[in-house]
């Protein structure tokens, strides 16, 4: 290990994996808090139910398709997406360990206030400090990641991480069936006290790992690296490095396609076959977790194994899901038979589609060099977000001009987003395998460190 800087011996896999497991949790949290009111709005009632205002967010604060819509998209990303630029640079230079732990605290109280809420305009303020919690944690944990294991492992890795996604968004289906048993306010206290127990582990047990190939310090403190990166500088190599930039494009396209899905499935499979609640409830559970765990873990190793003999495996897996996808999503959307939907057409769609994160997030940090990781990783999730959050406002926006409340149109919707967006991506993927690696210059005076051109 060099004196004070930069190490090149990566932690023991046991504490590696330990590490992971907890930003998994924490992940697995950061997913179920963040899609929990797409299914406590999906809850359906009578008009005159005497319950309706316990088991419905809907009921209880009076939303329309319009204003849910906002709810899951801007009133979540406005904060999330601005933030998350201050928190990349922030895991490039600051304690990850502790900017983790004080958003999971951060995110949970917030949803406490959303289960104490009674209007609008109360939930869209607790939503917008919900996303601002959140916007602490992707950009550290991945920096994390780097830093915890060798990049032949990364692939793997960054898939059993990004599987969190998918067991929250779980829990985040069987919260539909927990809000008409214990009420949807209490289904948002047990999520956000699991949300707090991870956050205090984390605190508790972990260290800030060492960061690999950073500036060294020499005996005087004083570090090889001068000059240093500033802000500025770090935003130069990210928007300076042509594939970095189609990479970005790709995975907000990508997100668009999965906003769709996360927005507005929950509220089709409740319009359309609205007999089936309660099995929709635990059977979409089982697809997301189980699906989507398999098809990241699956990604991950698939490229792992791959990409020892073929150096574009990291982008050649998430075009492949794009295609593969396709079909899948169209048998959810058009099928008219509960079961045929939501086996062959969701689960299938999962189990091909979702291996592409843990592939992409490698292909990111390969791209970009140790010192502007995290703000790149922000920049990408700030872009997704923005740009995810546009096609739920416009879903919304659209349904509730257009479709003059029959919710079978909704399914049409959602098929033509999927479609046109997973096609997009896969292209773009394509593209971005095609391009050589760079270095990117800051200035004539400020190269890049040797270490950071591997």
């Amino acid at each position: 290990m060099a004196a004070g800087g930069g190490s090149t011996a990566y932690p023991s896999s046991v504490y590696a994996n330990y590490g992971l497991g907890l930003l998994f949790l924490i992940y697995v949290s950061n997913q179920w808090s963040r899609y929990i009111i797409n299914y406590l709005y999906a809850v359906s009632y009578d008009d005159d139910d005497d319950e309706a205002d316990f088991i419905s967010i809907k009921a209880a604060c009076d939303l329309n398709t319009a204003e849910y819509g906002l709810l899951t998209g801007y009133g979540f990303s406005a904060t999330f997406v601005v933030t998350g630029l201050f928190m990349g640079r922030a895991a490039d230079t600051s304690n990850r360990k502790n900017i983790i732990t004080a958003g999971c605290l951060i995110w949970n109280i917030a949803l406490m206030g959303m289960g104490m809420s009674s209007a609008f305009w109360e939930l869209l303020s607790l939503r917008l400090l919900l996303g601002f919690g959140q916007a602490f944690s992707n950009p550290a944990s991945y920096s994390m990641i780097a830093d915890l294991f060798p990049p032949e492992s990364r692939p793997t890795a960054n898939g059993q991480f990004a599987s969190g996604m998918y067991i929250g968004g779980g829990l985040a289906s069987v919260s539909l069936d927990l809000a008409t048993g214990i009420g949807w306010r209490s289904t948002c206290y047990v999520c956000a006290i699991f949300g707090g127990a991870c956050a205090c582990l984390l605190f508790g047990t972990m260290k800030e790992p060492t960061r690999m190939n950073a500036p060294v310090k020499k005996a005087s403190g004083e570090e090889d690296d001068k000059d240093g990166l500033s802000t500025l500088d770090s935003f130069k190599i990210i928007f300076g490095t042509r594939k970095v930039f189609i990479l970005i494009c790709a995975a907000s396209i990508r997100f668009m396609g999965g906003y769709a899905i996360a927005g507005y499935l929950p509220y089709m499979y409740s319009s359309v076959f609205d007999d089936y609640e309660t099995i929709y409830a635990y059977l979409n559970a089982y697809v997301v977790a189980f699906g989507g765990f398999c098809s990241s873990i699956a990604g991950g190793w698939i490229t792992s194994k791959w990409v020892v003999t073929q150096p574009k495996a990291n982008y050649y897996v998430p075009a492949i899901g794009c295609m593969l996808g396709c079909p899948f999503i169209a048998i959810c959307c058009l099928s008219g038979n509960f079961y045929v939907s939501m086996l062959l057409g969701l689960f299938m769609e999962y189990l091909v589609a979702e291996c592409w994160f843990g592939p992409y997030m490698s292909a990111l940090q390969s791209s970009l060099p140790p010192r502007v990781r995290g703000l790149g990783i922000s920049v990408m999730m700030f872009a997704a977000t923005f740009f995810g959050s546009l096609m739920s406002l416009a879903i919304g926006q659209w349904y509730d001009a257009c479709c003059d409340g029959s919710g079978a149109y909704i399914r049409y919707i959602v098929l033509y987003a999927v479609l046109t967006t997973y096609i997009g991506a896969g292209l773009l993927f394509m593209w971005a395998s095609t391009i050589e690696d760079e270095v990117p210059k800051v200035s004539e005076n400020k190269p890049l460190l040797a270490e950071e051109k591997a």
